[in-house]
């Protein structure tokens, strides 16, 4: 009975054996990889084998991974007058946030990467572009850029971190008018640094539709369009591929200075972001369209619920790129707070407070995205 029973229990797989045989399953594998939080997370996987990078990298299963985790905020930047250096707030509990912090002055936040001017060396200053989220022992090391090039008006990092040998990340801006007739022109050069140097890669000189107007700020390039906010309260359009220029209305209800403009993820679309004392609106104007007047509202006077309850205005302060976190202060108690749109949700910092009359500068910190894999060498493991 006892060697009768011995033959009917089930023989124990290995523990090694099981493993193999989960991800040796390439439909198991990908549904594995699909549970990764982040896209770093991501990363540092693929590395394992060929056929794991090829499953990762597979657009069909980005795709798939986007729709499960889409780009969220990780945490912003905020820095006040008189303070050196920003301090970063983080929102999520990613571990690659631990080198988000740093002594530096950033001049642009975009996909996970960081426009900065380095303090490090007391003895000078440095402009770098630095990667926190990058996988692997490059994380938090900054690529050194040239020297400033002379009248600056922009800088500004490209949509999408740049492949080896490519340019190193970010662009320079420059504007200089031309003549003193009526009829005013504009030379307008983009620069972008390349192997420690800075590169033309585009110069064109703009008539503008009438003497320049003051410029409040200057969005980064967007598609071979720059758009200007001017003190008047219209938008300077400068087209470099078509090398011309217009001056576009703000919505009528946007006639006030409380608002921002944002190019969006993709530089498709411009979005003005207006508040009128407790109420959001944001419109969306393509940046095909040759019409001033193709506004369309995107969100209409959205309650910020927290604003209302406290009986307070809000200023808008920042917004990132994907348009989903609006950044607002509460004017009367300088309170911090910002609101998810398409979830309504709103996060109060009542620990921070910026008090009227000191400078606030906010850049929010999002996850990066498309992922970045690194290239496998011959002798990397084939199957995994």
């Amino acid at each position: 009975m006892e060697a009768e029973r011995e033959s009917t229990e089930p023989t124990a797989v290995p523990p090694s054996a099981a493993v193999r045989a989960v991800l040796g399953d390439d439909d198991l594998l990908r549904e594995i990889l699909l549970r990764l939080a982040f896209p770093t997370a991501l990363v540092r996987a693929a590395p394992v084998s060929r056929r794991w990078l090829r499953h990762a990298s597979d657009p069909a299963f980005l795709r798939r991974f986007r729709r499960l985790h889409p780009p969220v905020l990780l945490g912003f930047y905020l820095r006040e007058l008189g303070a050196r250096a920003p301090r970063f707030v983080p929102v999520s509990r990613a571990p690659e946030l631990a080198a988000a912090a740093g002594q530096f002055f950033i001049s642009d936040c975009r996909n996970g990467r960081l426009l900065v001017t380095d303090f490090d060396d007391p003895t000078a200053c440095r402009h770098a572009v630095l990667s926190p989220l990058r996988p692997g022992p490059a994380r938090g090391k900054k690529a050194v850029l040239p020297p400033a090039p002379k009248l600056s008006l922009i800088w500004a990092l490209f949509e999408k971190p740049a492949a080896a040998g490519e340019d190193d990340g970010a662009v320079a801006v420059l504007m200089l008018p031309l003549g003193t007739t009526t009829k005013a022109k504009l030379q307008v050069d983009l620069l972008a640094s390349r192997s420690g140097a800075w590169v033309v890669r585009q110069c064109e000189v703009i008539d503008l539709p009438e003497t320049l107007p003051p410029i409040a700020y200057t969005l980064p390039p967007a598609r071979g369009k720059i758009y200007s906010l001017t003190k008047s309260g219209r938008i300077l359009r400068l087209d470099m591929t078509a090398a011309r220029s217009s001056l576009l209305r703000q919505p009528e209800r946007a006639s006030t200075d409380n608002l921002t403009l944002s190019c969006g993820e993709e530089g498709s679309t411009l979005f003005l972001i207006h508040a009128e004392g407790y109420l959001l609106s944001i419109w969306q104007l393509p940046t095909t369209s040759s019409d001033a007047d193709e506004w369309a509202l995107v969100y209409d006077r959205v309650h910020v619920r927290e604003a209302c309850s406290r009986r307070e205005d809000v200023m808008v302060l920042a917004v990132d790129d994907n348009l989903e976190f609006v950044f607002l202060r509460l004017r009367s108690s300088a309170v911090l707070m910002h609101l998810h749109l398409k979830s309504g949700s709103e996060k109060v910092y009542d620990e921070l407070m910026v008090r009227d009359g000191r400078f606030l500068d906010i850049n929010p910190f999002m996850m990066v995205w498309p992922p970045v894999f690194p290239a496998l060498r011959d002798d990397d493991n084939p199957d995994g």
